[in-house]
Protein backbone atom coordinates (compact mmCIF):
# COMPACT_ATOMS: atom_id res chain seq x y z
CA UNK A 1 0.00 0.00 0.00
CA UNK A 2 1.50 3.33 -1.10
CA UNK A 3 1.73 6.36 1.13
CA UNK A 4 -0.67 9.24 0.59
CA UNK A 5 -0.07 12.90 1.47
CA UNK A 6 -2.00 15.32 3.65
CA UNK A 7 -2.57 18.99 2.81
CA UNK A 8 0.74 19.92 4.41
CA UNK A 9 2.66 17.18 2.61
CA UNK A 10 2.86 14.71 5.48
CA UNK A 11 3.11 11.14 4.18
CA UNK A 12 0.70 8.69 5.77
CA UNK A 13 -0.67 5.18 5.51
CA UNK A 14 -3.81 3.87 7.24
CA UNK A 15 -4.23 0.19 8.04
CA UNK A 16 -7.95 -0.37 8.51
CA UNK A 17 -9.28 -2.68 11.21
CA UNK A 18 -12.04 -3.68 8.81
CA UNK A 19 -14.65 -2.76 11.41
CA UNK A 20 -16.95 -0.54 9.36
CA UNK A 21 -19.48 -0.49 12.18
CA UNK A 22 -17.20 1.83 14.15
CA UNK A 23 -17.65 5.43 12.99
CA UNK A 24 -14.78 7.59 11.80
CA UNK A 25 -13.60 9.95 14.51
CA UNK A 26 -15.42 13.28 14.36
CA UNK A 27 -14.02 16.75 14.96
CA UNK A 28 -13.73 17.47 18.72
CA UNK A 29 -13.84 13.77 19.60
CA UNK A 30 -10.84 12.19 21.33
CA UNK A 31 -8.60 9.33 20.27
CA UNK A 32 -6.92 6.99 22.72
CA UNK A 33 -3.96 5.23 21.15
CA UNK A 34 -0.64 3.48 21.57
CA UNK A 35 2.19 5.16 19.74
CA UNK A 36 5.77 4.47 18.68
CA UNK A 37 7.93 7.29 17.33
CA UNK A 38 11.23 6.66 15.55
CA UNK A 39 14.01 8.75 14.10
CA UNK A 40 14.89 6.61 11.11
CA UNK A 41 15.24 3.13 12.72
CA UNK A 42 15.94 4.38 16.25
CA UNK A 43 13.01 4.29 18.68
CA UNK A 44 12.52 7.63 20.45
CA UNK A 45 9.42 6.72 22.43
CA UNK A 46 6.90 3.91 22.83
CA UNK A 47 3.71 4.05 24.88
CA UNK A 48 3.27 0.27 24.88
CA UNK A 49 3.25 -0.92 28.47
CA UNK A 50 2.88 2.70 29.60
CA UNK A 51 0.22 5.39 29.64
CA UNK A 52 -1.59 5.54 26.25
CA UNK A 53 -1.72 8.75 24.27
CA UNK A 54 -4.83 10.93 24.01
CA UNK A 55 -5.51 13.54 21.33
CA UNK A 56 -8.39 15.73 20.26
CA UNK A 57 -9.43 15.59 16.61
CA UNK A 58 -8.87 19.11 15.28
CA UNK A 59 -10.81 20.71 12.41
CA UNK A 60 -8.83 21.05 9.18
CA UNK A 61 -5.47 20.35 10.85
CA UNK A 62 -2.60 21.08 8.48
CA UNK A 63 0.40 21.32 10.80
CA UNK A 64 2.65 18.63 9.30
CA UNK A 65 1.98 16.26 12.21
CA UNK A 66 -0.10 13.12 12.92
CA UNK A 67 -2.94 15.48 13.94
CA UNK A 68 -3.83 15.62 10.25
CA UNK A 69 -4.84 11.96 10.05
CA UNK A 70 -6.73 11.60 13.34
CA UNK A 71 -10.02 12.50 11.68
CA UNK A 72 -9.61 9.64 9.20
CA UNK A 73 -9.47 6.85 11.78
CA UNK A 74 -11.82 4.42 13.47
CA UNK A 75 -11.41 2.41 16.63
CA UNK A 76 -9.00 -0.43 15.87
CA UNK A 77 -7.30 1.33 12.95
CA UNK A 78 -3.56 1.80 12.78
CA UNK A 79 -1.65 4.52 10.97
CA UNK A 80 1.89 5.39 9.99
CA UNK A 81 3.06 8.94 9.33
CA UNK A 82 6.41 9.92 7.85
CA UNK A 83 7.74 13.45 8.09
CA UNK A 84 11.02 14.70 6.66
CA UNK A 85 13.46 16.58 8.86
CA UNK A 86 14.39 18.71 5.84
CA UNK A 87 10.77 19.89 5.65
CA UNK A 88 10.71 20.84 9.33
CA UNK A 89 13.85 22.92 8.81
CA UNK A 90 12.57 24.52 5.60
CA UNK A 91 9.33 25.55 7.31
CA UNK A 92 11.04 27.01 10.37
CA UNK A 93 9.86 24.20 12.67
CA UNK A 94 13.29 23.21 13.98
CA UNK A 95 12.12 23.70 17.58
CA UNK A 96 9.84 20.66 17.14
CA UNK A 97 12.68 18.36 16.12
CA UNK A 98 13.92 15.58 18.41
CA UNK A 99 17.54 15.68 19.62
CA UNK A 100 20.14 14.40 17.14
CA UNK A 101 17.81 14.96 14.17
CA UNK A 102 19.65 16.18 11.08
CA UNK A 103 19.05 16.82 7.41
CA UNK A 104 18.08 13.71 5.50
CA UNK A 105 16.48 12.02 8.52
CA UNK A 106 12.88 10.86 8.77
CA UNK A 107 10.51 10.97 11.75
CA UNK A 108 8.23 7.94 11.66
CA UNK A 109 5.20 7.74 13.95
CA UNK A 110 3.12 4.56 14.18
CA UNK A 111 -0.01 4.43 16.27
CA UNK A 112 -3.00 2.17 16.89
CA UNK A 113 -6.39 3.57 17.94
CA UNK A 114 -7.63 1.86 21.10
CA UNK A 115 -10.80 3.89 21.59
CA UNK A 116 -12.68 6.93 20.30
CA UNK A 117 -14.45 9.14 22.86
CA UNK A 118 -17.21 11.51 21.78
CA UNK A 119 -16.38 14.20 24.33
CA UNK A 120 -13.79 15.50 26.77
CA UNK A 121 -15.41 14.18 29.94
CA UNK A 122 -15.38 10.58 28.71
CA UNK A 123 -11.76 10.90 27.60
CA UNK A 124 -10.77 12.48 30.93
CA UNK A 125 -12.46 9.72 32.92
CA UNK A 126 -10.60 7.07 30.94
CA UNK A 127 -7.32 8.98 31.25
CA UNK A 128 -7.72 9.15 35.04
CA UNK A 129 -8.31 5.39 35.18
CA UNK A 130 -5.23 4.74 33.04
CA UNK A 131 -3.16 7.03 35.27
CA UNK A 132 -4.11 4.97 38.33
CA UNK A 133 -3.14 1.76 36.53
CA UNK A 134 0.14 3.26 35.33
CA UNK A 135 1.19 4.80 38.65
CA UNK A 136 3.20 1.79 39.92
CA UNK A 137 5.22 1.75 36.68
CA UNK A 138 5.81 5.51 36.88
CA UNK A 139 6.98 5.23 40.49
CA UNK A 140 9.32 2.39 39.62
CA UNK A 141 10.71 4.31 36.65
CA UNK A 142 11.23 7.42 38.78
CA UNK A 143 13.06 5.39 41.43
CA UNK A 144 15.28 3.82 38.78
CA UNK A 145 16.08 7.25 37.35
CA UNK A 146 16.86 8.60 40.81
CA UNK A 147 19.09 5.62 41.55
CA UNK A 148 20.91 6.15 38.26
CA UNK A 149 21.35 9.84 39.03
CA UNK A 150 22.62 9.05 42.54
CA UNK A 151 25.14 6.62 41.10
CA UNK A 152 26.39 9.24 38.63
CA UNK A 153 26.80 11.77 41.45
CA UNK A 154 28.59 9.16 43.59
CA UNK A 155 31.01 8.37 40.77
CA UNK A 156 31.64 12.07 40.15
CA UNK A 157 32.37 12.69 43.85
CA UNK A 158 34.71 9.69 43.96
CA UNK A 159 36.55 10.97 40.90
CA UNK A 160 36.94 14.46 42.37
CA UNK A 161 38.14 13.03 45.67
CA UNK A 162 40.69 10.86 43.90
CA UNK A 163 42.03 13.91 42.04
CA UNK A 164 42.29 15.87 45.30
CA UNK A 165 44.17 12.98 46.92
CA UNK A 166 46.63 12.86 44.05
CA UNK A 167 47.18 16.62 44.26
CA UNK A 168 47.98 16.41 47.98
CA UNK A 169 45.02 18.61 48.96
CA UNK A 170 43.35 15.91 51.07
CA UNK A 171 46.46 15.07 53.09
CA UNK A 172 47.12 18.77 53.66
CA UNK A 173 43.61 19.43 54.97
CA UNK A 174 43.49 16.33 57.17
CA UNK A 175 46.84 17.26 58.73
CA UNK A 176 45.58 20.80 59.36
CA UNK A 177 42.41 19.47 61.00
CA UNK A 178 44.40 17.07 63.21
CA UNK A 179 46.60 19.98 64.28
CA UNK A 180 43.59 22.17 65.05
CA UNK A 181 41.81 19.52 67.12
CA UNK A 182 45.00 18.70 69.01
CA UNK A 183 45.61 22.36 69.81
CA UNK A 184 42.07 22.67 71.20
CA UNK A 185 42.40 19.35 73.09
CA UNK A 186 39.36 18.04 71.23
CA UNK A 187 38.99 14.27 70.93
CA UNK A 188 37.01 13.40 67.81
CA UNK A 189 36.45 10.24 65.81
CA UNK A 190 37.29 10.34 62.14
CA UNK A 191 34.74 8.80 59.83
CA UNK A 192 34.25 8.26 56.12
CA UNK A 193 36.71 10.23 54.02
CA UNK A 194 37.71 12.59 56.81
CA UNK A 195 34.79 14.10 58.72
CA UNK A 196 35.65 14.44 62.41
CA UNK A 197 32.77 13.91 64.85
CA UNK A 198 32.37 14.67 68.55
CA UNK A 199 29.32 12.91 69.98
CA UNK A 200 28.07 14.79 73.04
CA UNK A 201 24.81 12.87 73.25
CA UNK A 202 24.27 9.68 71.23
CA UNK A 203 20.48 9.95 71.21
CA UNK A 204 18.01 7.29 72.30
CA UNK A 205 15.99 7.11 69.09
CA UNK A 206 16.50 5.10 65.92
CA UNK A 207 20.03 4.69 64.50
CA UNK A 208 20.46 6.64 61.27
CA UNK A 209 21.28 5.18 57.88
CA UNK A 210 21.30 6.19 54.23
CA UNK A 211 17.81 6.91 52.91
CA UNK A 212 16.40 8.03 56.25
CA UNK A 213 14.88 11.51 56.28
CA UNK A 214 16.41 13.51 59.12
CA UNK A 215 15.59 16.89 60.58
CA UNK A 216 18.70 18.63 61.90
CA UNK A 217 19.00 21.78 63.97
CA UNK A 218 22.44 23.26 63.38
CA UNK A 219 24.79 26.17 63.84
CA UNK A 220 27.53 26.49 61.24
CA UNK A 221 30.85 28.20 61.93
CA UNK A 222 33.96 28.90 59.91
CA UNK A 223 36.78 27.00 61.58
CA UNK A 224 39.51 29.58 60.91
CA UNK A 225 37.61 32.44 62.58
CA UNK A 226 35.15 30.54 64.83
CA UNK A 227 32.50 32.90 63.44
CA UNK A 228 28.89 31.79 62.95
CA UNK A 229 27.65 31.99 59.36
CA UNK A 230 24.26 30.33 59.80
CA UNK A 231 21.85 28.80 62.32
CA UNK A 232 18.81 26.95 61.05
CA UNK A 233 16.82 23.72 60.86
CA UNK A 234 16.96 21.52 57.78
CA UNK A 235 15.34 18.25 56.67
CA UNK A 236 16.93 16.01 54.04
CA UNK A 237 17.35 12.37 52.98
CA UNK A 238 20.61 11.09 54.41
CA UNK A 239 23.27 9.76 52.03
CA UNK A 240 21.64 11.09 48.86
CA UNK A 241 24.08 13.94 48.22
CA UNK A 242 21.59 16.71 49.00
CA UNK A 243 23.94 18.18 51.59
CA UNK A 244 27.71 18.49 51.84
CA UNK A 245 29.59 15.21 52.05
CA UNK A 246 30.70 15.95 55.61
CA UNK A 247 27.06 15.91 56.73
CA UNK A 248 26.21 12.72 54.86
CA UNK A 249 29.17 11.06 56.59
CA UNK A 250 28.97 12.57 60.07
CA UNK A 251 25.24 12.60 60.81
CA UNK A 252 25.09 8.79 60.46
CA UNK A 253 27.07 8.40 63.69
CA UNK A 254 24.11 9.67 65.72
CA UNK A 255 20.75 8.28 66.72
CA UNK A 256 17.57 10.31 66.64
CA UNK A 257 17.81 12.88 69.45
CA UNK A 258 21.60 12.93 69.31
CA UNK A 259 23.75 16.04 69.70
CA UNK A 260 27.33 16.76 68.76
CA UNK A 261 29.76 18.61 66.55
CA UNK A 262 31.05 17.95 63.05
CA UNK A 263 34.48 19.21 62.00
CA UNK A 264 34.46 19.21 58.22
CA UNK A 265 37.59 19.71 56.09
CA UNK A 266 37.02 21.96 53.09
CA UNK A 267 37.18 19.18 50.50
CA UNK A 268 34.16 17.57 52.22
CA UNK A 269 32.34 20.92 52.49
CA UNK A 270 32.08 23.31 49.53
CA UNK A 271 35.44 22.50 48.00
CA UNK A 272 37.17 24.54 45.33
CA UNK A 273 33.92 26.15 44.13
CA UNK A 274 32.95 27.62 47.51
CA UNK A 275 31.20 30.99 47.37
CA UNK A 276 31.32 33.86 49.89
CA UNK A 277 31.40 33.89 52.85
CA UNK A 278 33.59 30.84 52.29
CA UNK A 279 37.02 30.68 50.74
CA UNK A 280 37.95 27.74 48.50
CA UNK A 281 38.40 24.62 50.65
CA UNK A 282 37.20 26.43 53.78
CA UNK A 283 37.00 24.09 56.79
CA UNK A 284 33.74 24.31 58.75
CA UNK A 285 32.29 23.40 62.14
CA UNK A 286 28.67 22.37 62.72
CA UNK A 287 26.98 21.97 66.08
CA UNK A 288 24.10 19.62 65.31
CA UNK A 289 21.04 18.13 66.99
CA UNK A 290 18.99 15.39 65.34
CA UNK A 291 15.44 16.59 66.04
CA UNK A 292 13.61 13.91 64.08
CA UNK A 293 14.19 10.94 61.82
CA UNK A 294 11.95 8.88 59.57
CA UNK A 295 13.14 5.56 58.17
CA UNK A 296 13.38 5.03 54.44
CA UNK A 297 10.42 3.12 53.03
CA UNK A 298 11.07 -0.45 51.80
CA UNK A 299 10.72 0.73 48.19
CA UNK A 300 13.37 3.38 48.72
CA UNK A 301 10.96 6.29 48.20
CA UNK A 302 10.57 9.02 50.78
Amino acid sequence: MDYKKTKSGLMYKIISSGNSSSPVAKVNSYLKFNVVSKLNDSVLYSSYGKLPGYAKVQPDAADYSPNEVFGMLRKGDSAITVSLIDTFIKRGLSAQLPPRAKKGDRLIVTFKVLEVFSNDSLAQKDYNAEMVKDQPRQQKEMQEQMAKQQQMIKEQIAKQLDELKKSGEVDKELKAMDTYLSSKKITAQKTGDGTYVVIKQQGTGMPLKDGDTVKVKYTGKILATDSVFESNTYSFPLGEHQVIQGWDEGIKLFNQGGKGTLYVPGFLAYGANARPPFRPFEALIFDVEILDAKPASPSGSQ
